[in-house]
């Protein structure tokens, strides 16, 4: 079985990326793949000490809520992140999220969980894709510098005040292929 890990930058639980999110779970699902889903949101995250115990260990000296991610990833086939963006950026829990996976890394910075398939999902309430442009191409750098495989990334403007629905829907169909995509 085919194991996907999600972690959601997005403060808004129900909101485009969340949506988006669940429709990539969906799809994995529905080609019979395990699914495990990390809210970085959630008030038990504490960003990175910067004690190095990853330097020696597999894994964060950090006990909460993150705490299972490390061997979530290990196991797993694929990672879905997604985020809003928020001032040309990823949000600040996604960032906090970002630090913490420093113990993917080993001696040099050699990857230690490579060959994982990946998708990222970001959006915006600003028209302009080219607003969030350089924040996502940090993200994806970022995420395949750890060795993973980037397979699509969805990226949905103008969320703000009426979206145009018709692009989201579009959007969801494609996240949701990219999740069947995932499995196998």
């Amino acid at each position: 079985m085919s194991k996907i890990v999600i972690f959601k930058g997005s403060p808004r639980k129900n909101g485009y990326t969340a949506k988006l999110l669940e429709q990539v779970a969906k799809g994995a699902k529905s080609k019979g793949a395990e699914v495990i889903e990390f809210d970085l949101n959630d008030p038990g995250i504490r960003g990175c000490q910067g004690c190095f115990y990853c330097r020696t260990h597999d894994g964060c000296a950090i006990k909460d809520y993150l705490q299972p991610m490390y061997e979530a990833i290990k196991e797993a086939d694929a990672i879905v992140f997604g985020s809003p963006i928020y001032y040309y950026q990823i949000t600040g829990q996604a960032k906090v999220w970002f630090d913490r996976t420093f113990p993917m890394f080993g001696e040099h910075f050699v990857p230690r969980h490579p060959g994982k398939k990946l998708i990222t999902i970001f959006t915006q309430g600003h028209p302009d894709p080219k607003i969030g442009a350089e924040g996502i191409k940090y993200a994806n750098d970022m995420l395949e510098s750890l060795g993973w495989k980037l397979e699509d990334s969805i990226h949905y403007c103008g969320t703000s005040g009426d979206p145009d629905l018709s692009v989201f829907d579009e959007l969801s169909l494609i996240a949701f292929k990219d999740g069947e995509n995932l499995v196998g």
